[in-house]
């Protein structure tokens, strides 16, 4: 996780959208697990998933903290993602745990969250995509200064 944290911090704040195919790559890496069996294979498979997951949410932390800056404040926009990101811990914990109970195998749940993860990333490259057409100064408002400053345009 770190290293990709290290290579992402070159990944200016303005181009922090194009990390988005990492998140699918993440999501399909995740689904090899259940087929890799030597130590070796299994150590790197898991620092690939960090590394993605490092390269991946550093700028995506990036981007949403200075639009929540723009938007609200820093101090808010930071409350407000470490409650979603609890709230979606909450909310995996318990889908893992009604799986478990189901009695699903353990790489039938690693598939599942693998696929979880590269479809929602598509489809929020669909979304952001879409986004950008409907409005494309989107990419341009990435750098504002100043807390209050999307709120005022309006």
């Amino acid at each position: 996780t770190v290293a990709g944290a290290v290579l992402a911090g070159r990944v200016p704040l303005r181009r922090a959208l194009s990390v988005l195919p990492i998140g699918v790559a993440m999501g399909f890496t995740v689904m090899l697990m259940p087929f890799v069996y030597e130590k070796w294979a299994v150590y790197t498979l898991l620092l690939l998933v960090g590394a993605l997951s490092g390269y991946f949410v550093v700028p995506m932390n990036a981007l949403l903290q200075h639009r929540g800056h723009v938007l609200l404040s820093a101090g808010h926009s930071i409350a407000v993602q470490n409650f979603n990101e609890q709230l979606n811990i909450l909310l995996m914990l318990a889908i893992y745990s009604l799986l478990l109970w189901l009695q699903l195998p353990i790489n039938a749940i690693i598939i599942i969250f693998g696929t979880l993860v590269a479809a929602l990333m598509l489809v929020i490259m669909m979304w952001n995509r879409r986004n950008q057409l409907e409005n494309p100064g989107l990419i341009a408002m990435i750098g504002q200064h100043g807390h209050g400053q999307a709120l005022k345009q309006h």
